[in-house]
């Protein structure tokens, strides 16, 4: 008998909860804009304009940058590079300080266990998205063999408010354009 009085406490326990999760989690997507898994990205103060990939299947953003060359000054750890990519018409350089090393999971390749991870260095740099200047963390590899230079991971989508649609891609570029 008793079960039966607390079947409906339980209830509209659970109702209340869903309902007060449902109300805190919508405000948090009003703020946000959808954008395709493709958009087009300014890197300042280069002013250069290159595509990159949203991606909420990785948690960090990654920049194509070859020639690394770890170094210190005064103390801190910097990083001479250049970002390069068949997409982009020129190469632009960069010397900038270290922020962090971030550990990158690494994948299988023929079945060979290896390292199953290994450090990249993360600097922060400046992009434009949407209109809006944003400072970013990305770590450097070269993604000469991806389809685009930049990759925008969950944290970088998180900093810039979006929310990916996968099924369309460069919508900036049709909002721009209308």
């Amino acid at each position: 008998m008793k079960s039966q009085k607390t079947y409906p406490f339980y209830f509209n326990f659970l109702l209340l909860i869903s309902a007060v999760l449902f109300l805190t989690a919508t405000p948090v997507t009003a703020n946000k804009s959808v954008y395709g898994y493709l958009e087009p990205v300014t890197l300042a103060p280069d002013e250069v304009t290159l595509t990159a990939k949203l991606d909420t299947g990785a948690e960090t953003a990654s920049i194509s940058a070859t020639d690394i060359q770890l170094y210190e000054k005064e103390g801190e750890e910097y990083v001479k590079f250049k970002v390069s990519h068949p997409e982009l018409e020129q190469t632009l350089h960069y010397n900038l300080p270290i922020v962090r090393y971030s550990k990158i999971k690494r994948r299988a390749i023929d079945g060979t266990q290896a390292q199953k991870y290994h450090s990249r260095p993360v600097v922060k740099i400046q992009i434009h998205f949407d209109g809006k200047p944003y400072n970013i963390m990305v770590n450097l590899i070269d993604r000469s063999r991806f389809s685009t230079p930049l990759l925008l991971g969950r944290k970088a989508l998180e900093k810039v408010d979006a929310i990916v649609d996968s099924t369309v891609a460069n919508t900036l570029l049709v909002k721009n354009r209308s």
